[in-house]
């Protein structure tokens, strides 16, 4: 069959465009890379999400009980869509256990992606303070079983037997031994050959704790055989019906609402900040190990700094300044650290940022003073706390150590108000990764007194709303049994009468 050249000349145009709408296949290392970055950014958002949700609880139950049922109803639904939505991005992203990250046991041995040298039993590998998202999951992995090349004089023992099944176990490792609820023990069977790898499901596991330790373990030792595990991960268990969760329609939208929702971005948008530098910093080793692909891991770092330059000011510091009024009007400061110089409190301390160094104090709350000659500072803690007075300075000095050693060499985040006090001290909320608050973490400790504004000076509903989980962990704390803190000094734990 001859085609005329219009034809050849339109077919091959035609060919050329549809490759040109192809795009090249991405290489497997960066996209594994970008996977882990996305992974990174969930499981350090987590938390926060968590607790933006349930400071949205508690103004949902104000506005409630003020009468104001439609802001009620239209916080509730906000709630909803973002369990609905996080929980549709966890459960596409299966977590490896990289083999890179395992301490070798036993006789097991890693080889580039491929876990073997199963001779003894108690053989495996172990990882250790593995993040990991709480929630529920299934261990996945490829296996192949094959019976190893050995003389047939060995076979005289049993035990040198080429076994057709062998038994494996998973666990989750606590400081108290194997957590029993995450256990799980397993057979893999022999393969038809060995070049087939069989994918093996265990579990379901549930994980409460971030990090976690992990280990993968032989229950026997299997000298006759050779078995190679890969692909090891652990996928999120989704929903049986297999439908995506929907996004709820934003009706009845109130102010409230959207400050919670400004705060909730703003809060994960530091989440990101930490895990996009940990990201370049894993695309520069990429580089440095694959220079094939600089090129194109090149263009990722720029796409990546882009994205970034979008979400920062030219100067690099985000302030604060949406409509929504979540957290309208605070400088976002990220990446500072604690200076050198001992903290003159609990919660007063410098910060270096910028190669600035500047005082802060964490807004409201109060830690005991160190000096004993502030009597005023003194008196306010002791009647908060009803112990005497003579016992302040020391709960002070606790809680300068405590912060000083928790805060020291940790990337913080501070979102500073504008108005400064008289000194030039700047007032902040601050915030760890993976911790949260830290005012939240004094107080729970029993080293920091609530001091909250009056309700009219409580700027917006998401002020409240860190302020009543402030008050609540006071109060827990205060119930607790051993008490914590300052509250171990109290007068009613120490059989004495209040006041």
């Amino acid at each position: 069959m001859k085609f005329s050249l219009p034809v050849l000349i339109f077919t091959l145009h035609a060919c050329t465009a549809l490759l040109a709408q192809t795009p090249a296949p991405e290489p497997a290392a960066l996209t594994a890379t970008r996977t882990a970055f996305m992974r990174q950014v969930m499981a350090e958002s987590q938390l926060l999400t968590q607790q933006y949700e349930r400071a949205l609880a508690k103004v949902e139950t104000e506005v409630a009980t003020a009468g104001d049922y439609e802001e009620a109803r239209a916080i509730r639904q906000r709630r909803e869509q973002l369990q609905a939505l996080y929980a549709g991005t966890v459960s596409s992203l299966a977590t490896p256990l990289p083999l890179t990250q395992a301490r070798m046991m036993g006789s097991a041995q890693a080889s580039g992606e491929t876990l073997g040298g199963w001779r003894s039993n108690g053989s495996g590998a172990e990882w250790q303070n593995f993040r990991l998202m709480p929630g529920s999951y299934h261990l996945e992995f490829e296996a192949n079983m094959s019976d190893a090349p050995v003389a047939g004089s060995i076979y005289a023992s049993s035990k040198f037997q080429p076994q057709q099944t062998a038994l494996f176990g998973f666990d989750e490792v606590t400081l108290l031994g194997i957590a029993a609820e995450n256990h799980r023990s397993f057979e893999i069977t022999r393969s038809t050959d060995e070049t087939t790898f069989t994918t093996v499901r265990v579990g379901p596991l549930t994980f409460s704790r971030n990090p976690v330790t992990l280990r993968f373990a032989a229950a026997d030792g299997y000298p006759a055989n050779i078995i190679r595990i890969r692909n090891l991960r652990l996928v999120p268990v989704t929903d049986a019906s297999g439908t995506s969760p929907t996004t709820l329609p934003q009706t009845g939208s109130t102010t409230a609402m959207k400050q919670a929702s400004t705060a909730l971005k703003d809060a994960i948008d530091a989440a990101r900040v930490a895990a996009t530098s940990k990201y370049i910093d894993e695309l520069n080793d990429l580089a440095v190990t694959k220079p094939a692909l600089k090129g194109q891991i090149n263009a990722e770092i720029r796409r990546v700094q882009r994205l970034a330059d979008q979400k920062a000011g030219q100067t690099g510091i985000n302030a604060i300044t949406t409509s929504g009024g979540g957290l309208s009007g605070f400088e976002d400061i990220s990446e500072a650290r604690l200076a050198d110089e001992e903290p003159i409190s609990g919660e007063r301390f410098k910060v270096v940022y910028e190669g600035r160094t500047v005082m802060m104090r964490l807004l409201w709350i109060d830690c005991a003073p160190v000096d004993e000659n502030d009597k005023s500072g003194v008196k306010r803690f002791a009647k908060h706390f009803n112990i005497e007075e003579e016992d302040v300075p020391s709960v002070g000095r606790t809680a300068r150590e405590f912060t000083a050693s928790y805060l020291r060499n940790k990337p913080l985040r501070l979102l500073i108000r504008p108005d400064r006090d008289k000194d030039g001290t700047m007032a902040a909320l601050l915030f760890l990764p993976n911790v949260g608050l830290y005012q939240n973490v004094l107080v729970n400790h029993g080293l920091a007194a609530v001091v909250a504004p009056s309700r009219d000076q409580q700027r917006n509903a998401m002020e409240r709303a860190f302020l009543s989980t402030l008050s609540a962990i006071e109060n827990a704390a205060s119930n607790r049994r051993p008490s914590p803190g300052a509250w171990a000094l109290s007068a009613e734990n120490q059989g004495g009468k209040q006041p």
